[in-house]
């Protein structure tokens, strides 16, 4: 009987325990959730007319602007990088495609995006547009988070001097 209770007792512990780190205090700030309440219109008034909000016209934003590359930088970056480690600048396959030509070919692959926009994803989110022949995840998808945007852009533009 008193094994019964101890085990009995040792589980509720676990269990209490178990509650209180799944449940506990987090450093994050809640915030409540605003409520909209209608007031009443005051006695003998009537409700007053609303009128419908008028159209708003919003001028179109300019794209940001993408930084000028610096295609030296984006040579040495490319080294740095160790994007030599699986493309070749020349038309030989290593583990990725050689890039041989790469900014002619980049303007033809989507239709309706530039080489320059092409070969931006295809650096910062390379598992969106896989080549024929290749396999999708092999390319490390962190260059996005790990390079800024204007060493992105000098590595696009040092690819677009590859013959």
């Amino acid at each position: 009987m008193k094994q019964t209770r101890f085990f009995s007792l040792t589980g509720l512990l676990i269990g209490g325990a178990l509650l209180l780190a799944a449940c506990g205090s987090s450093d994050e700030e809640i915030v409540p959730t605003a409520v909209f309440e209608p007031t009443a219109a005051p006695a003998g008034q009537p409700p007053a007319a609303t009128a419908a909000p008028a159209a708003t016209v919003v001028a179109p934003t300019a794209a940001p602007a993408v930084p000028s590359g610096d295609a030296a930088n984006g040579e040495t970056l490319f080294g740095a990088n160790v994007c030599s480690g699986c493309h070749s600048t020349g038309s030989n396959r290593v583990v990725g495609p050689g890039l041989s030509g790469v900014g002619v070919t980049a303007e033809t692959r989507v239709a309706g995006q530039t080489a320059d926009e092409y070969l931006t994803k295809a650096v910062v989110s390379p598992n969106d547009f896989v080549v024929p022949d290749f396999f999708p995840g092999l390319m490390p998808p962190t260059f996005g988070q790990t390079l800024s945007e204007q060493e992105v852009s000098d590595i696009v533009a040092y690819l677009k001097t590859l013959p």
